[in-house]
């Protein structure tokens, strides 16, 4: 994944306290509900927000 397009995701989720999202030179490390979980596709990012939200995909 692209490193600014990592920041910039990051920063959309920036203030949400249950999905906390951080951006790493090569992907996204998101901690949910005390798990924490590394992403260096976007594709599988979104799958799995998706997945946690409640939406089928």
């Amino acid at each position: 994944m692209d490193g600014t397009r990592a920041r910039k995701i990051a920063d959309t989720f920036t203030g949400n306290l249950n999905f906390m999202v951080r951006s790493t030179r090569d992907g996204l490390q998101v901690c949910y509900h005390h798990h924490t979980r590394y992403f260096v596709h976007e594709s599988n990012f979104w799958s799995y927000v998706f997945k946690v939200a409640g939406i089928p995909g």
